[in-house]
This record gives C-alpha cells, sequence and structure tokens, in this order.
C-alpha cells in the first residue's frame, strides 16, 4: 500500500475518532459501518471502510495492489501493540490510535494507572531488555519521565512518556512498533 493510502487512512481515523454508538451495534463486534467508499489515488483506487463500536472507531484501507491497513482509534489502539510492548499492568486506557500492515505494527496508546511515573517507567525499561530492545535515551524534569528502547537490527521501537496525575497516579503514553 502506498504512503498516500495510510496518510488518507490516518486522515480517516481522525474525522472518525469523535461520535457514539448504540449498545445494540456495539454488541456486534466490530460495530457499525458509519462510512464506505472508494478514493483515487495516483496508484490507483483505494477501499475503504470507517466502524464505529463505543468509543473506537476502525479504518480499513485496501490500496489498489490488495495490501489493506487497518487502524483504530481509542481504547482498541491497544489492540495494536506489539507483543514487546505491552499495556502496563492494570492500566485504564484512556485513547490512542494504531493500525498495521504488511510492512508493520504499531500504536500509541494514552493510559492511566495509580502507580508513579518512576514505576511505570522502570517497568519499560526492563520490559524493553528483556524483549532484546536497549535502551536509547532517558529524560527526567519535574514534570515527566521518559525512556526510549530500540533494536535496531529487528526495527522495533518503543518510547514512553509518564507524568504524575494531580491527586496521585500517573498519565502516560507509550508509542511502539515494527517496521
Amino acid at each position: 500500500m502506498t504512503k498516500q493510502g495510510f496518510i488518507a487512512g490516518a486522515a480517516l481515523l481522525a474525522l472518525t475518532a469523535c461520535g457514539g454508538n448504540d449498545a445494540s451495534e456495539a454488541s456486534k463486534g466490530e460495530g457499525r459501518e458509519v462510512a464506505s467508499g472508494s478514493v483515487a489515488t495516483e496508484d490507483g483506487e483505494a477501499q475503504y471502510s470507517v466502524r464505529q463500536d463505543g468509543d473506537t472507531s476502525t479504518v480499513t484501507i485496501t490500496g489498489p495492489d490488495g495490501q489493506t491497513g487497518k487502524f483504530m482509534s481509542g481504547e482498541g489502539a491497544a489492540n495494536f501493540l506489539p507483543d514487546f510492548a505491552p499495556l502496563y499492568p492494570g492500566a485504564k486506557t484512556v485513547g490512542g490510535a494504531g493500525g498495521d500492515s504488511s510492512t508493520g505494527k504499531g500504536g500509541m496508546v494514552n493510559f492511566e494507572t495509580d502507580d508513579a511515573p518512576e514505576k511505570v517507567i522502570d517497568w519499560y525499561k526492563a520490559a524493553a531488555e528483556k524483549a532484546g530492545l536497549k535502551i536509547a535515551g532517558e529524560m527526567t524534569t519535574p514534570e515527566m519521565r521518559m525512556v526510549a528502547a530500540q533494536d535496531e537490527a529487528t526495527k522495533r521501537s518503543l518510547q514512553v512518556h509518564a507524568s504524575a496525575k494531580e491527586g496521585g497516579g500517573t498519565s502516560a503514553s507509550l508509542i511502539a512498533g515494527t517496521q
């Protein structure tokens, strides 16, 4: 699938991230279709489908070459986290976006936990090293902690930002993927 197809998918995903869905439609598993059609690209015609299931929007795009990419927003974005970058234990997903195609898989998930930012970052450092990723960088400021890890040979990477929430706990973002 071409870069233009993924850009179109990302744009559609952003447009569909808002909106509701009734429980009867959501209970069908993939939710209800809210849009579908085709888009002319310089490589030919691409097909798209947009489905809404509660707070999760799913955009599926099939390019002129037959390759398919899928993008999700909302809580469903955690489905696209690679095995080497799982969601923090006990975390509550509060948003995000993710996708996969024949060339890779990845996503960004925003989450909250009652644990301190230091504990979240330490957990991800250990998980990354256990998965064979090397710590590429760390940053600590009074407001935030961050860690980045990668494995250049397998083209896997992750980055986590964690900040203390007012009243306790942590608000964090995890970005992880493969190429």
